[in-house]
């Protein structure tokens, strides 16, 4: 079992890493501790330790056959055991954090950026460079995936300026010069420990991968290892899910819908049910399920921020599931955030409505809902569950050097690298606006090079609709681990998927069987 460790202080840090770490391995396998409690326990993750913390935590450490990670600034005491030198950032560190907003055509990011060495290749990560900000759009969408890391003190901020040495695996770095580390792994005969320095971790990047891979692989000959339920079913190098979201238009999602049913890809619809009142975008919906596409709630109106209150998000969720039920007789079960915009209060209503989970996620609002790994996220009721799905499939963002599709490929292959479901989105053109198209000929052809990329050099790809994909996520969210000693007894919930779940164990992927047991 994997225990959680954070002061009242880092209440709401805590409880963001407690979500993080289960939607990885289980509900069952991951609980908060006490500090009083903490020798009961072979595995440890340890948020913003205050500095009296340091004696307990490192004696805890210097036991045979422990493994910590730690988040936020460490303990002076720890620290100075491990011989790490404190720093201090300079005067325009906050500038250099920030990142002006994308053009049409060019990407931005800002000057500090997360560096990762060739160490961190321990734990499975290649040359990865993440800016503590990016935009393809705007300052509003970040086409690969990531949040933001800012320098305001905030929960997701760098905590603090320190020099880890020899255990540096990933640094702090712009214009070529080092500001401190972002990443340590440290070694001992007896334990090792994985820290970062972000109270929050990467809960919200790809770089969660390397958590994973810490849990569940590192040193498996001679730690501690736990089974992750893996995001990717088996048998797949990736897991691939697309959309087209309807805000003003339906029916002229026509083309697109037949070049990917040409391709044997899936097709899904959010829509915006404001357009329903239009018969012309009836058929395509009817025709879209009965294809084995999905149809999702866009919301009734679309409206910023779900309409400022909890009582805006009902009525919205209300009339959304009741107009679609009208038009294709099926309810539907999940929906996708207008703008991304994911308020708390939101997703509540949703759940309320009945619906069984939302889409969305972005880089300007609501960070602790854009998540690495899909499933429940933090303060919703069990059975409700999320998933990130940030990368924009737009004209205006095609890039205008080089290669127009990039980034498109390169958020593709970090998905695959990293054991991520990828999702990405489009919307139908509008009689106001085209989305930085040139016309449907132009969409056509990137959106079928795109496809074309993703199954390119032999991959094996899946290729899901966003409802079996959030069925999927469904599925592994309610999935039981139990067990300590290098034994773990998997129980699968009873519901019908399309597809097989993996678990992850000492380096091994492996079919999640019901009542199976990994050793």
């Amino acid at each position: 079992m994997i225990g959680v460790l954070f002061p009242y202080t880092a209440l709401c840090s805590g409880r963001i890493l407690l979500a993080a770490i289960r939607r990885s391995c289980s509900e069952t396998m991951v609980y908060p501790v006490t500090l009083a409690d903490i020798n009961a326990w072979d595995t440890l993750a340890v948020v913003d330790a205050p500095d009296e913390w340091a004696v307990p935590l490192i004696e805890w450490m210097k036991r045979p056959g422990r493994k910590m990670l730690m988040f936020g600034k460490p303990p002076v005491g720890f620290a100075e055991f491990l011989e790490w030198r404190w720093g201090s950032w300079p005067e325009a560190f906050e500038d250099m954090a920030k990142s002006p907003p994308a053009t049409p055509g060019r990407s931005c990011s800002s000057a500090l950026s997360v560096i990762y060495t060739g160490r961190a290749a321990l734990l499975g990560a290649s040359s990865w460079r993440r800016p503590f900000e990016r935009f393809d759009f705007s300052n509003e969408w970040n086409n690969l995936g990531y949040g933001r890391i800012d320098v305001t003190n905030s929960r997701w901020s760098v905590s603090t300026a320190v020099d880890t040495g020899v255990h540096e695996i990933a640094c702090i770095e712009a214009h070529r010069q080092s500001y401190g580390s972002y990443s340590a792994l440290a070694d001992f005969s007896y334990s090792a420990l994985l820290w970062f320095n972000r109270s929050v971790g990467t809960c919200d990047s790809f770089e969660w991968r390397l958590v994973e891979s810490f849990i569940s692989s590192y040193r498996c000959e001679e730690l501690p290892c736990k089974p992750v339920l893996l995001e990717v079913p088996l048998g797949y190098d990736a897991a691939v899910t697309s959309r087209l979201d309807c805000d003003e238009d339906v029916e002229s999602s026509r083309p697109l819908f037949e070049l990917y049913h040409e391709k044997g890809v899936p097709f899904s619809l959010a829509v915006n049910t404001s357009n329903l009142a239009e018969r012309r975008h009836h058929r395509i919906l009817c025709e879209v399920l009965d294809n084995g596409g999905a149809v999702l709630s866009h919301t009734a109106t679309h409206p910023p921020r779900w309409g400022g209150s909890y009582e805006a998000a009902l009525k919205e969720a209300r009339i959304s599931a009741f107009a679609l039920k009208e038009v294709t007789g099926r309810s539907p079960r999940y929906a996708v955030a207008p703008f991304h915009h994911a308020p708390h209060y939101a997703l509540q209503a949703l759940s309320d409505v009945g619906y069984s989970g939302c889409i969305g996620g972005i880089i300007n609002c609501d960070p602790q809902f854009l998540t690495a790994r899909g499933g429940r996220p933090v303060g919703l009721p069990e059975g409700f569950v999320w998933h990130s799905q940030q990368c924009m499939l737009h004209g205006d963002c095609l890039q205008i050097n080089g290669d127009p599709l990039e980034i498109y490929k390169s958020a593709f292959d970090i998905a695959k690298d990293t054991k991520s479901l990828f999702g990405y989105l489009d919307h139908p053109f509008s009689e106001r606006y085209a989305y930085g198209w040139s016309g449907e000929e132009q969409r056509l052809e990137i959106h079928e090079r795109f496809l074309d990329y993703m199954t390119a050099d032999g991959r094996t790809v899946l290729f899901m609709d966003e409802e079996s994909a959030m069925d999927f996520i469904q599925y592994k969210s309610k999935v039981i681990i139990l067990g300590q000693g290098g034994e773990y007894k998997i129980h699968l919930p009873f519901q019908e998927v399309k597809y097989s779940l993996a678990v992850e164990y000492k380096g091994e992927c492996r079919a999640a069987c019901d009542g199976g047991v990994v050793q």
